[in-house]
């Protein structure tokens, strides 16, 4: 009996060649391509389509739907499929522009409804790095923590430390307001510059209690200090945010 050879991934010749073997890789285009658009994150992700559309064999996309299914970012139900279920938000790598209702608001951040809650706000002793960073001669600063919180989600914690000269209520801060309004609105002072740097560390005891992960969940981590155009600093930020719900994103100008 004979009929029209298969055009299905998997009968080419029993070779692996011109597919994509690595689970890694189909599961980058998968979640990238879902984020895009290209796949519909309320419809099915039904491995024969996966296989097809990214030239994978079967092992490796169901070895990235079960990778990411661990993540999170999907969900596998009965009668239902698998689906898109923790896609998260993406942030600016240089958060200074966009608009946030600060301190207990909400911002628009991708597919997200983040909003921002302060926990706690106190001076504390003025540390080496932070003292020298900002130049202060004061023996205490101001610290303030706050949450990100995302589709009922805690995604973030920031930790921010700036001089007690800077008189302000962090607590009176009313938006929407970006960053930079922030700096010349309260602190009086007109950005130059952020200097980011970025990194990754687990969960201490306390971050993994306010986002809700286990103790030493691996977590992204971004410094930032503000600076005015003299290059004087005005502020250290420290934020943790977790990895499966988190995209931090820049688009570098090429003169």
């Amino acid at each position: 009996m004979s009929g029209t050879p298969s055009e299905h991934p998997r009968a080419k010749g029993g070779s692996a060649r011109g597919r994509q073997m690595s689970a890694s890789r189909v599961r980058d285009l998968i979640s990238a391509s879902i984020r895009e658009g290209h796949l519909d994150p309320d419809e099915p992700l039904a491995e024969e389509h996966l296989m097809t559309l990214f030239a994978a064999s079967r092992g490796s996309v169901r070895a990235a739907l079960s990778q990411l299914r661990d993540s999170g970012f999907v969900e596998r139900k009965p009668r239902v499929g698998t689906r898109a279920t923790g896609i998260g938000f993406v942030l600016p790598l240089a958060d200074i522009d966009t608009a946030t209702d600060y301190p207990d608001g909400a911002i628009g951040r991708g597919a997200a409804h983040v909003t921002i809650t302060i926990t706690e706000e106190r001076e504390v002793p003025a540390f080496p790095l932070v003292r020298d960073r900002l130049g202060l001669v004061d023996p205490t600063v101001r610290m303030v923590e706050n949450t990100f919180t995302a589709d009922g989600e805690v995604v973030g914690v920031r930790t921010a430390y700036y001089s007690t000269s800077y008189g302000f209520d962090p607590r009176d801060i009313l938006g929407p307001l970006s960053m930079r309004e922030i700096i010349e609105r309260y602190f009086r002072e007109e950005t130059g510059a952020v200097h980011v740097q970025i990194g990754a560390d687990q969960a201490d005891a306390h971050t993994a209690r306010l986002l809700g992960v286990a103790e030493g969940t691996p977590l992204i981590v971004r410094e930032m200090t503000y600076v005015t155009p003299t290059g004087s600093a005005i502020q250290i930020v420290f934020d943790r945010y977790r990895g499966d719900r988190v995209r931090l994103e820049s688009t570098a100008v090429v003169d």
